[in-house]
């Protein structure tokens, strides 16, 4: 009545008062109210003073348009429930038990597995199932279970409050009685309509069954992952043991699972599985079910978690097992498809498997001729990916040498391992390409430390100033951790995100171990074909994904697969980045892998860790890898075993040899109906002659065997001219520098010799530490200031004690027309030409020494004439070089 007398004055349902005698007003009465003025005043003064204009009374007005603001949001509100409401699936006891089998089809819409619901369930009564596992399920989903009436309303507006800036959904608020509704009835997303259905078929459940039936139909329900469905299955699949000898200390682990199985999982995450298993039993104390000091011995009293046995979700095939759990895996955690739906909804999912692909795959993988001895009682292991760049469609995905347990570890997309060289264009010269860095970029291969840090090459070869098309051709460890250094580890980290690397740690991952694939958490088959798949994609990245389409039971399409993408290359960068990865194929580390189709690929291999004491003195390796792709496809190789141990490690088995076998094989059998055709050449390239040594143009004095053609972008061809190269006079019998007054019987020449940019004087030499000369060369006062300024000092050969410096002549310097000349024969000679440049003229034979005689001033004269008819030539590089 307080409320129909305060909303009185503003009603204007004048006409109706016969029906609503409360609302009835007077127009005057209203006026007086909302608009009051002055009337205790004499007749007189109201007569004599000007009325004054009415006010409006702020205060009732907002009220008023607060008021019916509410009433209208409430109408509104009312038909979105009714509306939601009519739409509510219908509530069938029955379904909680319907059976519908789910077909999975290849890329070519071929039927090739059946998904029913014979999951890996055992179902268990309330009574033996022990207290502890039952108050620790309580605790962490639902401490308010026996007390509501299926919705917990001061749990949902906690969690809306929580999600406003994260979206209705990010923190959940479902009972337990929600949550069987969810895997019975509803799909798994998570707006606000599904969850206003939710609560009333809860509302209906609860009506229908008793809290005792709802709870034990919810632990018989649930997914745990490993393929454990039900506290019964799940007790066995992480215990051995069944779930009523599981003690409390086990119960806080399989309450931490089911809210996310794969991200809890103690196989897969250990260390998170943990931290939540610590938060079960402190909310158990929190409210109630154990002591403080329970709580704190369970704490400290660590499950011990068996390994992985069988795994249910069982399809009516052996086709493509390993295919088949990823494709499970992929819908459930990728869509959000529950397992009921998957396994009992009739589902008709396309895949992108190919048979034409992953059946070679299968077959070399099983094959042990593909694979070393094992050393050890455990098998040596491998698993491939194998994907279509253009799409990111997995075309073929084998995790292991045989399908032993469904759903079980799978190596191909579970595997965490530390790639080694394979992560090299990854995290290094994918990224300096795209930086303005080239294929010609010199750095120089000697030892280096960067503080504590001191990296090595495989083979404990240095080889001096090469180009990143020779880093990469030979997989050398210095150059990459050199070029990671230079463009930033930042930048090399970034790049390896974008390129889908997921696991990669934001703290411990960002080091200059980055550009040796020394991985904290490590990576899998199926991140590296699709990082790969960018070089091969023109520089664009697409998710790796196995589902393209589901329809459900009606023919609707529930999921309309739409792959991640990114541009995280310019297309030339691509190219240059796959014309390297051609050369490690053709002539480097990955020659094992050649076939009669242009291929691209990188070995990688990780050795057995120097820290580790039970590797102390011992040569092996632990991982091995093979990425590489065709214009058609890419693929991935891992080897290695699942544990290794001082028994079981890769001895003399790199990434080059048996990786690269089977994936030749797998290749060779997928493709071998595929018309043969190059790598696509972008627009922007050019080809240019330039100085290996520097990475410059050529310059008079560089030998013709470091002149090569190179690609490069059209904005980052060189313009310098290279300046590594120095002359100097030698005796032809020696190869030593000439000095004045030796004697020199087999004649003297003048040679170039290597002059690096900063010298190195460590006592690890490179190899091309034979190419500088081991003295000083003084020109004599008649030199060319030209030649008198090149003054190379650093040692030609080691362990040669250098000659005492003494003046040496020096012939003129030829005139800018005879340079320009010369520099044309050298570029024409790198390009083909059979036109010798001046570093290839032959050397006259140097007239030999007259007979001695008693006049010394006459020997020193002839010795000085013999010098200045010294022709130029080339100093002959050692042939380990080459």
């Amino acid at each position: 009545m307080t409320i129909i007398r305060f909303f009185q004055p503003f009603c204007t349902i004048k006409d109706h008062c016969n029906d609503f005698p409360l609302l009835c007003y007077n127009r005057q009465e209203v006026e007086r109210r909302a608009f009051p003025v002055e009337r205790d005043k004499p007749q007189e003064q109201k007569n004599t003073v000007k009325r004054k204009k009415r006010k409006i009374h702020w205060p009732r007005f907002i009220i008023f348009i607060t008021a019916v603001l509410l009433v209208v949001g409430l109408g509104v509100g009312s038909g979105l429930l009714f509306a939601w409401a009519t739409d509510t699936p219908s509530f069938s006891p029955d379904d909680l038990d319907v059976h519908t089998t789910s077909i999975l089809y290849d890329i070519h819409g071929n039927e090739f597995a059946r998904l029913h619901g014979g999951e890996n369930r055992t179902l268990v009564e309330l009574d033996t199932i022990p207290q502890s596992v039952l108050d620790a399920f309580l605790a962490i989903e639902d401490n308010k279970f026996y007390e509501h009436h299926g919705v917990d309303f001061l749990a949902m507006i906690r969690a809306v409050m929580a999600n406003i800036t994260g979206g209705y959904g990010t923190q959940g608020a479902s009972t337990i009685t929600q949550q069987l509704v969810k895997n019975a009835f509803l799909t798994p997303d998570k707006k606000l309509k599904r969850k206003v259905q939710e609560a009333m078929l809860a509302f209906q459940l609860e009506r229908t069954y008793s809290k005792d039936e709802i709870f034990q139909m919810y632990l018989n329900r649930i997914y745990f992952g490993e393929g454990a469905y039900g506290v019964q299955a799940a007790a066995h699949t992480f215990f051995g043991k069944p779930i009523s000898e599981v003690g409390l200390h086990e119960a806080a682990l399989l309450a931490a699972m089911p809210n996310a199985p794969n991200h809890w999982s103690p196989y897969r995450n250990p260390e998170l599985a943990e931290q939540r298993r610590q938060l079960v039993l402190t909310q158990m104390n929190r409210f109630g079910y154990i002591t403080a000091e329970e709580a704190e011995e369970a704490k400290q009293n660590q499950p011990t978690v068996v390994e992985r046995g069988n795994r249910v979700g069982s399809a009516s095939s052996n086709l493509y097992p390993y295919f088949v759990d990823y494709v499970i895996q992929e819908t459930i955690e990728k869509y959000g498809i529950s397992e009921n739906l998957l396994y009992r909804g009739g589902l008709r999912i396309y895949t992108t498997v190919d048979p034409k692909v992953q059946r070679p795959a299968e077959t070399s993988l099983s094959d042990s001729k593909n694979y070393p001895p094992s050393r050890g009682s455990q098998p040596v292991q491998a698993s491939m990916a194998v994907i279509d760049h253009t799409t990111g469609q997995i075309r073929a995905l084998v995790g292991g040498r045989e399908h032993t347990a469904k759903r079980g570890f799978n190596r191909a997309t579970d595997l965490k391992r530390q790639p080694g060289s394979a992560f090299k264009p990854v995290a290094v010269y994918a990224p300096a390409l795209e930086m303005g860095r080239t294929t010609a970029t010199v750095v120089d291969d000697v030892p280096v430390r960067y503080g504590n840090y001191e990296p090595d090459n495989y083979d404990g070869v240095y080889r001096g100033l090469i180009t990143m098309r020779e880093a990469t051709q030979y997989s050398v460890n210095i150059y990459a951790v050199k070029l990671l250094n230079e463009i930033g580890v930042q930048n090399g980290y970034n790049f390896s995100k974008r390129l889908g690397i997921k696991s990669l740690d934001d703290k411990r991952d960002q080091v200059l171990g980055l550009s040796l694939g020394g991985l904290t958490h490590g990576t899998n088959p199926l991140e590296m074909a699709g990082a790969y798949g960018a070089f091969a994609n023109k520089g664009v990245w697409i998710e790796p994904h196995a589902v393209t389409q589901i329809l459900d039971r009606e023919g609707n399409v529930y999921v309309q697969a739409k792959p991640k993408q990114d541009i995280v290359m310019k297309e030339t960068s691509a190219y240059l980045m796959t014309s390297m990865l051609e050369t490690v194929v053709q002539s480097g580390t990955g020659t094992r892998a050649q076939m009669n189709r242009p291929v691209a690929g990188k070995t990688g291999t990780t050795e057995l860790p120097k820290d580790d004491p039970q590797f102390r003195g011992m040569r092996g390796n632990k991982d091995a890898w093979f990425a590489a792709y065709t214009p058609e496809l890419v693929g991935v190789v891992w080897m290695g075993y699942d544990q290794t141990d001082r028994n079981n490690y890769l001895y003399q088995t790199y990434g080059g040899s048996y990786p690269a076998q089977i994936w030749r094989s797998v290749m060779t059998a997928a493709l071998r109906d595929v018309p043969v055709k190059a790598f696509p050449r972008p627009r922007g390239l050019t080809e240019v002659a330039v100085d290996i040594k520097s990475g410059m143009l050529p310059s008079d004095l560089t030998p013709s065997q470091f002149i090569k053609t190179e690609i490069f972008d059209e904005r980052t061809v060189p313009k310098e001219t290279s300046n590594v190269w120095v002359e100097g006079v030698v005796c032809v019998d020696t190869g030593l520098p000439y000095t004045f007054g030796d004697d020199c019987e087999g004649g003297l020449t003048r040679a170039v010799f290597l002059q690096r940019p900063v010298p190195y004087t460590g006592a690890k030499r490179p190899l091309d530490a034979a190419l500088e000369v081991p003295t000083p060369i003084v020109a004599d006062e008649d030199a060319d200031d030209a030649d008198s300024n090149n003054t190379p000092d650093v040692p030609l050969r080691p362990n040669e004690t250098p000659a005492v410096p003494t003046p040496a002549p020096a012939t003129p310097s030829p005139s800018p027309a005879e340079n320009n000349q010369q520099q044309q024969n050298s570029s024409s000679n790198s390009s083909g030409n059979s036109s010798p440049s001046q570093n290839d003229r032959n050397v006259p034979s140097v007239p030999a020494e007259p007979p001695a005689s008693g006049n010394g001033k006459k020997d020193e004269e002839e010795k000085k004439q013999e010098a200045d008819d010294v022709i130029e030539r080339p100093l002959t590089p050692p042939a380990e070089l080459f």
